[in-house]
């Protein structure tokens, strides 16, 4: 007669093959539920939930010693920071899950419009989606394995991604349901932007890697303010784009090699052409300067030269009316003027939609794919 011991692992032997043979007697769900009647795969799960864990590691209050990579740290560590606009302070367990659902929601809301629009999308976006979700594997595809997630799930995701900027286009667009006119964009370049000519004269050696002392930021601003006398000196109301341009390159010639030698830099001739430029500044541009550029452009008024500090580089700036600088549509289509004027409405409305949607989220399926499997390492 066997022992017992031998007929249980005769039995363990029996169920392990059983198991090889049928592969489905224990697995795990291919989904985690549904919102809003879209399908979520357990990878675009797994993917948002490690993504939420990217920005969660990086609030945690983590004791010394603790990093980032210790999953078990940042699941207790509180946290501080904002969801949507709601400012919260909680463990990291909880703001992972509300990072998680919240992404998921706008999954399935995009998902969703996208559908009611009768939206395809153009090769051109599912072979950059492609293309992107390549990128991305090949630079942490091992990462991405540990924990779960696939090549096809970065495409997915990216997908959804290049669905929402279809929507964008299909609701606001030129010929969307509700098109931005052309007054609404006048009024965005003219009310909430800045449109700026500057030369650049650094306070930054890009070959020795040394800021400007305090003597060497003195002599710098000196000489932006000199450059900024002599470019109003020349400026004349007949001066059209083409001789603006000139003078602008004629002034960074004079004034870029005397600020790269107060730096103890060597100039070398010709370099002057790359510290000109001109760009439109859209409000969240703006808004990282804090007020010192907008202060210092209303200072000076209209078409007129002053210097901003702007930290790497003393900027002799001028404020001029968008219109005179382009066109309308350049300004649209080089500066994707649509995505900064809606993009951010769009994505609101989105998280909106998808928090409202009926939730049939699978608690079970979830917790099989729980926060404490991430691995941030491969």
């Amino acid at each position: 007669m066997k022992s017992l011991h031998a007929r249980f692992l005769s039995l363990g032997l029996a169920l392990a093959m059983l198991l090889g043979v049928t592969g489905c007697t224990i697995s795990t769900p291919a989904t985690v539920g549904s919102i809003g009647g879209v399908e979520i795969p357990a990878g675009i799960y797994l993917l948002a939930q490690y993504n939420a864990y990217q920005t969660v590691s990086s609030l945690a209050d983590l004791a010394t010693g603790e990093t980032a990579d210790d999953v078990k740290a940042v699941l207790k560590a509180q946290c501080t920071g904002t969801i949507g606009d709601e400012e919260v302070t909680t463990d990291g367990a909880d703001y992972i899950q509300r990072l998680t659902l919240r992404s998921l929601q706008y999954y399935a809301a995009v998902e969703t419009k996208f559908a009611e629009l009768g939206a395809t999308l153009e090769d051109a976006a599912t072979s950059e989606a492609a293309d992107t979700a390549a990128s991305m594997w090949e630079s942490d595809g091992d990462v991405y394995t540990a924990n779960g997630i696939s090549q096809a799930t970065l495409e997915q995701y990216q997908l959804n991604s290049a669905k929402a900027d279809a929507c964008l286009e299909l609701i606001y667009g030129e010929n969307g349901q509700t098109p931005v006119t052309d007054d609404e964009y006048l009024a965005f370049l003219n009310d909430e932007c800045r449109y700026v000519d500057v030369v650049q004269l650094p306070l930054f050696d890009s070959a020795s890697y040394a800021f400007a002392d305090e003597d060497q930021s003195a002599q710098i601003q000196s000489l932006a303010e000199e450059c900024a006398a002599t470019l109003n000196s020349w400026a004349t109301a007949e001066q059209g784009r083409t001789e603006r341009f000139t003078s602008m390159y004629e002034a960074a010639e004079q004034y870029v090699p005397q600020a790269m030698e107060a730096l103890g830099a060597t100039p070398e001739s010709g370099m002057g052409a790359y510290y000109v430029g001109s760009q439109l500044l859209t409000p969240d541009t703006l808004s990282s300067y804090g007020t010192t550029l907008t202060d210092a452009l209303d200072a000076a008024g209209k078409g007129v030269w002053t210097t901003v500090n702007l930290g790497m580089s003393i900027g002799v700036m001028c404020d001029v009316n968008p219109l005179d600088a382009d066109t309308l549509e350049n300004f649209k289509t080089n500066y994707d003027l649509l995505t900064v004027l809606k993009g951010d409405e769009l994505e609101d409305q989105f998280y909106a939609d998808g928090a409202a949607m009926e939730q049939n989220l699978d608690s079970s399926a979830m917790n099989t794919y729980k926060a404490s499997k991430i691995k941030t390492t491969a």
